[in-house]
């Protein structure tokens, strides 16, 4: 089922990708808690509301939203949902929908898992996973939870028994302390059609992706989001509430931008000429986004 109302390119359905939410976290994992608070006071004046899963179901079928929806999800569990993000959102009356790597939460120790490692020794108080009490409290109070797998493997890299053990293990293990398990983060935001229809065959109902570069289609097992990280200032941030800037990070146009962005720079600081490329780097509106 493919569905335009899925796609992140209309005005009153957003959905953003969020990390760890802490002073010193991160680069490109973490957004500081003055930020974050910003964040969502601009959300509502905009008189946006949190988006549910069920918001994604009628979505999915064409509905028309009642509100302007933003679904804030947060990848890979950490402490800090809970410590920081949770009161925040709850003063200005949000949810959110966290992914959850369950043998982290058992442990309730160290986020790691191969490529993040570094982070795990720079920022050893922020790379701490939630506890399953917090996560049952979190859900008490209705912020909604999903599977990141099991070991945060890129998933086009897994083999079919592996794979399936990723998607359904961890499906199993959510839904064994929550009662339901329906969406998956493919970690790092890594996807294919195969993935997508894995994780269908399993018994998911929705899938979240993360574009590195440029994604078309949407489909209930394959919602692009947009990362927000301490980049965002509010200018960017209120950008990316925009359908057109969404359209052009989810767009062929961001790694064409990116590119000549890249070598502009690069024939500044040398002063050599990039075969054509253009004198003046032009101004390109994914200057200084994910």
């Amino acid at each position: 089922m493919i569905t335009t109302r899925l796609n992140n390119r209309r005005r009153d359905a957003v959905f953003l990708c969020f990390h760890s939410v802490a002073d010193k976290g991160p680069p490109f994992l973490s957004v500081r808690p003055e930020a974050f608070e910003r964040q969502l006071a601009i959300l509502k004046r905009l008189r946006f509301r949190s988006g549910t899963l069920a918001d994604i179901d009628r979505l999915a079928r064409g509905e028309r939203p009642d509100a302007k929806l933003v679904f804030l999800t947060f990848d890979d569990g950490y402490r800090d949902n809970y410590l920081t993000a949770r009161p925040l959102l709850d003063a200005y009356g949000f949810r959110a929908l966290v992914f959850l790597i369950p043998p982290q939460v058992d442990r309730g120790d160290t986020l790691e898992w191969p490529r993040v490692e570094r982070h795990a020794k720079a920022y050893p108080d922020v790379m701490r996973a939630l506890t399953w009490t917090m996560v049952e409290e979190m859900a008490a109070d209705g912020h909604q939870f999903g599977s990141h797998t099991l070991t945060h493997p890129s998933l086009p890299e897994v083999g079919g028994e592996q794979l399936r053990q990723e998607l359904s293990d961890s499906r199993a293990r959510i839904a064994e302390r929550l009662g339901s398990c329906e969406a998956i983060a493919y970690p790092f935001g890594h996807w294919t059609q195969q993935i997508a229809d894995a994780a269908g065959e399993i018994g998911y109902s929705y899938g979240l992706t993360l574009p590195d570069d440029s994604q078309l289609g949407a489909s209930p097992l394959s919602i692009p989001r947009i990362p927000i990280d301490h980049r965002d200032d509010e200018r960017l941030f209120r950008l990316k509430l925009t359908p057109q800037y969404r359209s052009f990070l989810l767009s062929p146009l961001k790694p064409a931008a990116r590119w000549v962005l890249r070598h502009s720079r690069a024939r500044q600081r040398t002063g050599v000429s990039v075969a054509g490329a253009p004198t003046r780097a032009p101004s390109s509106p994914g200057s200084g986004s994910s």
